[in-house]
């Protein structure tokens, strides 16, 4: 389904800037708010956003004029325009009757195939969509603020939402141009449920007396964060973040408690920044710890004896690692998707690690259980102690699956590879794509299997950490060989493996996809076989593919220049089945997908067999080989199913035998 008319319901700071975000991809918009002068702040916002840009030399006049004019707003709805509306995003105040009543409304006046969709950073959707009629078409789609900036959306769902609508967001989120991440409807989410109870650890740690907030800011910016906690704490907002805070103690209890410092600053009406004091004092224009925190302090002391241990940022990383490991195992989100919606929402330090599960994974899960074990015999076991699969863990599982495949009811399977941020072909990426290509073969469910990859790349090439571990000439052999299992399987799988290409397909990446059966690019994927500008050749049999498929002159020029090729260049040279546009896509594949899978296994199966059996012999040998699958599938139930559908003129029902 293609988004072209979509409305924000709520013109407020957050919607307006949705609602730019909407237009500045050419999607018609529509601001619906009960006072004009929000619709007009929304609007005037977005113009303004469009010259800066025309000013920086970024944007053409007739280009921002022409997507300004895709936005208009009314305190009333347009009935005709909401009758045709294709995605509706409610984005008024977090409160509950009022978002109820917004959505009930909608009900009546869009059409049944409008999808539904709240930004709701805090309230659980299923009791939002409570009163509507159908709530298979109703999900949520949290933006980070500001919309229009932040890369992150959570494309959250619950047991009412209609898979096919989940699936529909998280590619609009792709057109868009932001990272989606799939989550459960839960308290929090994902990314607040980690982030706010960090925060909080940093001023229970203050109130125990391990260190002042400028040693406790210094000490998590020095291990590589942007910020300190409590900094972030009066950027995000104490009022913003007390909420939160509350949802989040009211869910689990003493494993979130709220900081009495955070109530009682509250309570003073010091919000942060926004207010001019929070935990620090910004009146003087200067950032100077606030003299109500030390106040408050000094009280505390009096019934409170200090900590005499020294601060250390292993505390409160402990706590968003226990957190992303009870959200995991719970089956609210995966692993990469939590520590993607880290990154891109808080700005999670890359130099260390893509997010908290990545960084205890490379730290050693026996080492992380080992840290919690001693924070929860230090201040007690409700923060610090981790789900059961940490059991599984600390003997050797991994948190990660970089690989996974869902089935549809016509037979396709979609299998997503997932190694954020480029879905590099490390060594587990490797084994989880083998590993499922297997299984998917061997699942009487899948008919064609359509493989593609998480995010703005197919997979971008090997993994270079991975290879500069290499020590031996056997390392190498070896990499090789398991980069041959992957790729091998692939190709000799008696399914149709059909690559989608939507982005960068580059090196093992195009390794990868030339195994497949059939590929299908975006308009803007990018190829290329770029080793030798590394000094490398390339290792997972591109140098026998590629001159298979393009011809040796062709081949050898695109392995020994290393040059990137756009969609169109590699389908004019046979290197791609076809080019669609970017937001068709899967639209696309799936479509012949479902062509395929309608079609008779046993037919499906022999034509594989004849087709790839016979490339590797002499053409001679090929016949032979056609012509045992031929007389095999003349004599099969199937074939005769279809001749009698043919001779009926009806549509044939075959069985696959």
């Amino acid at each position: 389904m293609q988004i072209k008319k979509a409305a924000v319901i709520g013109g407020g700071a957050m919607g307006g800037s949705i609602a730019h975000l909407l237009s500045s991809v050419g999607i018609e918009c529509f601001i619906k708010d009960i006072e004009q002068k929000f619709i007009d702040k929304a609007l005037q916002h977005s113009q303004d956003i469009y010259d800066k840009l025309v000013k920086k030399g970024k944007l053409d006049q007739k280009r921002a004029k022409d997507m300004q004019g895709l936005l208009s707003g009314s305190v009333k709805y347009e009935k005709k325009y909401m009758s045709e509306v294709d995605l509706v995003i409610e984005a008024v105040p977090e409160i509950m009757k009022l978002k109820q009543d917004v959505f009930a409304e909608l009900e009546k006046l869009c059409p049944e195939r409008t999808i539904l969709a709240s930004n709701t950073s805090t309230l659980s959707l299923t009791e939002i969509s409570a009163k509507l009629k159908d709530r298979s078409r109703f999900v949520g789609l949290h933006f980070f603020n500001p919309a229009h900036v932040m890369k992150l959306v959570e494309v959250i769902y619950d047991e009412n939402t209609s898979k096919n609508i989940v699936d529909t967001m998280m590619e609009f989120s792709l057109v868009i141009d932001k990272v989606p991440i799939k989550v459960k409807n839960g308290p929090g989410f994902a990314v607040n449920r980690v982030l706010i109870p960090y925060m909080n650890e940093a001023v229970l740690a203050l109130l125990d007396g391990e260190g002042t907030m400028e040693e406790i800011d210094e000490a998590m910016v020095e291990f590589g964060m942007p910020m300190g906690p409590f900094t972030l704490w009066d950027m995000v907002g104490l009022d913003v973040g007390l909420h939160a805070s509350g949802t989040l103690e009211e869910a689990y209890g003493s494993r979130a408690p709220v900081p009495k410092l955070l109530k009682h600053l509250v309570d003073k009406k010091m919000f942060g920044q926004k207010t001019g004091k929070g935990f620090f004092d910004y009146s003087s224009g200067e950032k100077k710890p606030s003299k109500e925190v030390e106040k408050f302090i000094k009280d505390w002391r009096k019934e409170n004896l200090p900590s005499d241990l020294a601060f250390s940022p292993e505390r409160l990383m402990a706590v968003q690692i226990r957190e992303a490991l009870w959200i995991l195992a719970e089956g609210l989100a995966s692993a990469n998707d939590i520590d993607t919606g880290m990154v891109y929402g808080t700005n999670f330090p890359t130099k260390v690690a893509w997010g908290p599960l990545h960084y205890a994974e490379n730290v050693g899960w026996e080492a992380v259980n080992d840290l919690l074990c001693s924070l929860a015999c230090e201040y007690g076991p409700d923060r610090f102690t981790a789900p059961s699969i940490m059991e599984d863990l600390v003997k050797g599982d991994s948190a990660f699956e970089n690989c996974s495949y869902d089935v549809d009811a016509d037979g396709v399977a979609v299998m997503t590879i997932d190694n954020p941020p480029m879905n590099t072909l490390g060594r587990k990426t490797k084994s989880d794509i083998t590993r499922n290509v297997l299984q998917a073969v061997a699942d009487p469910r899948v008919r064609v299997i359509l493989l593609t990859g998480k995010g703005r790349a197919f997979v971008a090439g090997a993994d270079i950490e991975e290879l500069k571990r290499f020590k031996t000439l056997d390392d190498g052999i070896e990499l090789a060989h398991r980069g041959y299992r992957m790729t091998n399987t692939i190709e000799e799988a008696d399914k149709p493996i059909i690559a989608v290409i939507n982005g960068f397909c580059l090196g093992g990446g195009l390794e990868l996809a030339m195994s497949c059966h059939m590929r299908i690019a975006s308009e803007k994927a990018r190829l290329g076989l770029p080793e030798i500008t590394l000094g490398l050749i390339p290792g997972f049999a591109g140098t026998q593919r590629l001159p298979r498929i393009v011809g040796k002159a062709k081949g050898l020029e695109m392995i020994l220049s290393g040059a990137h090729y756009s969609a169109k260049e590699a389908w004019e040279m046979g290197l791609v089945n076809r080019v669609v546009p970017h937001d068709r896509l899967m639209e696309e594949a799936k479509a012949l997908a479902r062509t395929i899978a309608s079609r008779s296994r046993v037919a499906v199966s022999a034509a594989m067999d004849a087709v790839m059996g016979g490339l590797e012999v002499s053409f001679e040998e090929g016949l032979l080989i056609e012509a045992e699958n031929f007389a095999r599938v003349a004599v099969s139930q199937d074939a005769k199913e279809g001749l009698d559908a043919f001779l009926t003129k009806r549509k044939p029902d075959f069985r696959d035998r």
